[in-house]
């Protein structure tokens, strides 16, 4: 599997980054354990969960993603060879939300114990607090990384000018900075005006791409897949445009031999191949076993420039 360099953090991760959202929950632990060990089997080291992972599942707390990838690390040989993202920020029933310098270190200090582990490869703000100032939590982050307990850090569902006020904050003071952010991004595009259902939780837009680019921050692609939108039309959220986008990626995915899904993953890990666009790195994971695994094999398939154009020029209507 092809690996990726975050620049300035020391990190180097897979081109493919495996959710852990709904394991110990939705996903059962023999099920969790075997989808880990197919992707780290094939190559993967990027895996991703938080501190509130499936909190909404009915009888979930929260803990249980964390808890679950603790678990499968504790027979393992190979965690310096693993990047385990994991987040602070959103709600668990009242309690946890929030930036400030006391709530990020007592959920570092959670999310340790859950996983059964020294350190954090990769520490994100999961939402952000816009009721404090960059500064507030930055101070807060970097602490934690000249502790120890945090490799690198990331951001995720945020406004660009913010990054940007962190990034120069950090300059300023010589601190750590993020390394990549976690936006929700996929090949369909948008409908104007359509409701976010989380604060914050915006889709990655041209500007958002653009300062990616510039900067040299990856970005980790969460709803990547569209919740199974390309291989089944029926199952596409609302806020998507299908449209001639959706036609057309179905239609090459058939002369390619690819399922859809398959061809989408493609073109997102061929998107810094298009001026002004970022790395992307596809977070996704699976319910089945097989399906996990041909997703797994387009980490190294180079999509051709003439279906790469094709798609990236198609128009949303």
């Amino acid at each position: 599997m092809k690996k990726i360099y975050l620049e300035r953090s020391g990190l180097t991760v897979s081109n493919m980054c495996l959710g852990a959202m709904m394991f110990g929950t939705q996903v059962g632990e023999s099920d969790a354990f075997a989808q880990l060990d197919l992707f780290t089997g094939m190559g993967g080291n990027f895996i991703d969960t938080s501190n509130n992972y499936a909190h909404w599942y009915p009888g979930a707390t929260g803990d249980e993603s964390e808890t679950l990838l603790g678990k499968w690390l504790s027979g393992r040989k190979d965690r310096s060879e693993l990047v385990i993202a994991t987040k602070v920020g959103f709600d668990r029933h009242g309690k946890g939300a929030g930036l400030k310098p006391e709530q990020i270190e007592y959920w570092c200090d959670e999310s340790l114990r859950k996983l059964g582990t020294d350190y954090i490869d990769l520490y994100y703000a999961h939402v952000d607090d816009m009721s404090i100032p960059v500064e507030e939590y930055m101070e807060a982050f970097n602490l934690l990384v000249r502790k120890g307990k945090v490799r690198a850090l990331g951001m995720s569902n945020c406004y660009t000018w913010r990054m940007c006020e962190a990034k120069h904050f950090c300059e300023e003071k010589g601190y750590t900075d993020f390394t990549v952010n976690q936006t929700c991004y996929t090949y369909l595009d948008t409908k104007n005006g359509y409701p976010n259902p989380y604060p914050l939780n915006l889709n990655a837009g041209d500007e958002r791409l653009s300062y990616l680019a510039e900067n040299r921050m990856p970005l980790v692609a969460y709803s990547c897949l569209a919740g199974g939108a390309y291989d089944n039309p029926d199952r596409c959220p609302p806020k998507y445009i299908k449209g001639e986008k959706l036609k057309l990626v179905r239609s090459e995915a058939e002369k390619l031999g690819l399922a859809p899904s398959e061809l989408v993953l493609a073109w997102l890990m061929a998107s810094d191949r298009i001026p002004g666009r970022p790395t992307i790195i596809p977070l996704f994971s699976s319910s089945r076993l097989s399906h996990l695994e041909s997703n797994i094999k387009m980490s190294d398939y180079r999509l051709c420039d003439e279906v790469m154009k094709k798609l990236t020029e198609a128009r949303f209507f």
